[in-house]
């Protein structure tokens, strides 16, 4: 038994980190599955430099949810409130997504400083007086806007050009 338990060690530390992969829950609709695979791969060529935290993500279509998406750390799942327009899955992936990156990537925490710098926020990285001041929050809006090109109108969050600076070194390795 050792010998084995050994052996799946050595084959864990060889393997090193995993590629970036998006997979579905049983229930996710064919559509959100296409749309969301062209969204995945256009977010890991945007974040090059963190391709090796990303690993796997999941990804389940909900029909009832209080929020437009969620996302599970413990997990590492993404929900995503269905029907929806293409445009409003896209952003609500990229979003989730981000959070995920907050949560797997080791060093995000060195760019907080500076992006809440840019932004002009103060306190707790997931704390703030409302959703629009969270800097969590106003971070996941920046990469929508560099992933997608667009902003998240419904967010009512304005990215500075220099925290989107930030967010695009990072996305980079710089």
């Amino acid at each position: 038994m050792r010998v084995l338990f050994i052996g799946v060690l050595l084959v864990a530390a060889c393997s090193g980190p995993s590629d970036p992969a998006l997979v579905f829950g049983n229930d996710t609709p064919g559509d959100l599955e296409e749309l969301s695979s062209t969204t995945f791969a256009r977010f890991v060529e945007v974040f090059p430099a963190q391709a090796d935290c990303i690993g796997t993500v999941t990804l389940e279509g909900a029909r009832e949810l209080d929020d437009r998406a969620r996302y599970d750390p413990a997990s590492a799942s993404i929900t995503i409130r269905i029907p929806a327009t293409a445009p409003q899955l896209e952003i609500s992936l990229v979003h989730e997504l981000a959070h995920h990156l907050e949560f797997s990537c080791p060093t995000h925490p060195e760019l907080r400083a500076g992006f809440q710098a840019e932004q002009a926020l103060e306190g707790e990285w997931f704390d703030g007086e409302t959703w629009e001041n969270t800097p969590s929050e106003q971070w996941a809006t920046a990469v929508v806007e560099l992933v997608l090109g667009r902003l998240d109108e419904r967010a009512r969050v304005n990215v500075t050009p220099a925290a989107l600076a930030i967010v695009a070194a990072w996305a980079g390795g710089e």
